[in-house]
């Protein structure tokens, strides 16, 4: 096997190891990309890929593309939002490279096109250009001498082409007007419902309280839609957090009592120095695209090449005094130092009057029955939702059984949790139907209300009000509200207050609150 063979192996070895990096979805869209060396290619996206998964800062993603394209890259992938839904998320991720390297195939398509119209146009000025210096040459010398066939030699091609290059894609994103790399409409839907889902868990108080990536698990999901429609609900019928806010009777908590903190703003001042970072050209801190000048220290290669001409370094002199060079365009932030006056508040915590006192836990029977179809059935997983929201908030218990025809309970505690979230997302996703059972439930609750832990939690009983209570379920019910102060909340959904106004005491009804419905449509 001769030298030549063994190189093309390891070369192709070098490719293989390379095209390895990436996940399979990304090969084709790398390996048919147009520009730079396979190699390169291969090693830049999943370099990027990684600082994506990491939420680290993007580095120049390609460096087969002249500087400032790469810094637009990076610039539109920040500017875009979805970076941080990127984060230890790798089909985010995938399908945002994949739409990149479209948007980049299909530019630098444009880009090749451009370049080399320009390039012939350069050309052509650039023999024009010698012609006319040739001609004066000659006038000087009063020589009648007929002209040679003119040419460029391969060094000034070469330069004409780079530099036809790079004003294509200056062109580009001059025209773009700072949208060259904008990704698809299908990104802004998918931003807006994330938005959206973390204004939903802001509003539950859930964001911090999971410590986990809101991008990850819930979006897999079909029932995160329902939770965001429901919390439209929730703030469309106020309602419903007055009726949860009655639940659980109020309990001395062990602890001291509460401690009151004053605060008073003090009549003196402080004076401090600190130091402010002021961005300015005149410290060469950071390269920001490129630009035109008279300064040789920043001006590109190309523009080097003229100066070592005997003939083009004329131009190159023209150009210099017209601040025309194409240079890097520079940046850096200066340290300032400013003095402030600052007035201080001063907190003075006391032990107040009030004692630690909070509500108790929540135990909700919810009727799924057929009948609870449609906005019945819409109010009642608001209510529901309101009550994770509170119990997180208060730090409540909260326990839920649903129930339907005879024999069909199902019970569920609502936890401020990942598993609990996922167990609520289910829950949203179910479709009522069936009949209506409320002894086996209400009679589940009661044995709960009977545990040391919830012997301070109210019922609160959801339903249209169609079904039937016997008279043994009214005794046991009546015997709790008067030996433990146990109160049975009814939240009736339609006009039907019988049965439910024998049992519950207060009794809500919602039928007056379903104008929501109607101004929707």
């Amino acid at each position: 096997m001769t030298k030549h063979s063994v190189g093309l192996l390891a070369q192709l070895d070098q490719q293989f190891a390379a095209i390895d990096l990436l996940p399979n979805e990304l090969v084709p869209a790398v390996v048919t990309l147009s520009g730079g060396d396979l190699t390169i290619r291969c090693q830049s996206i999943a370099l990027l890929r990684s600082q994506l998964l990491a939420a680290e800062e993007i580095s120049l993603p390609c460096p087969w593309l002249p500087e400032v394209i790469q810094q637009e890259i990076a610039t539109s992938i920040k500017a875009s939002g979805v970076a941080r839904y990127c984060k230890d998320n790798p089909e985010v991720t995938d399908a945002l490279l994949s739409d990149l390297l479209v948007k980049l195939e299909d530019l630098q398509l444009q880009t090749s096109a451009l370049s080399r119209q320009l390039a012939i146009i350069a050309e052509k000025e650039a023999l024009e250009q010698l012609r006319l210096e040739l001609e004066a040459i000659q006038q000087q010398r009063r020589s009648s001498k007929k002209q040679k066939h003119l040419a460029l030699n391969d060094a000034q091609r070469l330069d004409i082409k780079i530099r036809a290059e790079l004003n294509a894609w200056i062109q580009l994103v001059n025209s773009a007007g700072g949208q060259l790399f904008k990704l698809p409409s299908i990104w802004s839907e998918r931003l807006e419902i994330w938005q959206e889902l973390e204004g939903v868990f802001t509003d539950l108080g859930l964001v911090t309280g999971l410590g986990w990536d809101l991008s990850q698990g819930i979006f897999q999901s079909h029932g995160w839609m329902n939770l965001v429609r429901l919390q439209k609900i929730v703030k469309q019928i106020p309602q419903l957090r007055e009726v949860i806010e009655t639940l659980g009777r109020m309990k001395d908590t062990e602890g001291e009592a509460i401690i009151e903190e004053i605060i008073s703003r003090m009549s003196m001042a402080f004076r401090f120095r600190h130091d402010v970072e002021i961005k300015t050209p005149l410290v060469p801190m950071e390269t920001k695209g490129i630009t035109r000048s008279d300064s040789i220290s920043r001006m590109l290669p190309q523009e080097a090449a003229f100066f070592g001409h005997p003939v083009l370094k004329k131009l190159w002199h023209a150009r210099r005094a017209e601040h025309a060079l194409l240079s890097y365009a520079v940046e850096g932030t200066e340290m300032v130092t400013q003095l402030t006056e600052q007035e201080q508040d001063v907190k003075e915590s006391h032990s107040g009057e009030k004692l630690n006192r909070n509500r108790g836990p929540m135990i909700v029977c919810l009727d799924t029955s057929g009948s609870m179809a449609g906005t019945p059935e819409n109010v009642a997983k608001a209510l529901v939702l309101q009550c994770i929201s509170v119990a997180q908030k208060e730090k409540r218990a909260c326990f839920v059984y649903l129930f339907g025809s005879k024999g069909e309970v199902k019970e569920m505690e609502l936890t401020p949790d990942k598993a609990g979230l996922e167990q609520m997302i289910l829950f949203l996703s179910m479709s009522f139907g069936g009949g209506t059972d409320v002894e086996g439930p209400l009679n589940m609750a009661l044995e709960r209300g009977d545990e040391q832990q919830w012997q301070q939690a109210d019922i609160l009983l959801v339903s249209d009000g169609e079904f039937s209570v016997s008279s043994g379920l009214s005794r046991k019910i009546n015997n709790r509200k008067e030996q433990r102060a146990m109160s049975v909340h009814g939240v009736v959904i339609g006009g039907s207050l019988s049965p439910m106004d024998k049992i519950c005491d207060p009794l809500h009804q919602f039928s007056s609150w379903l104008e929501f419905q109607n101004n929707k449509n």
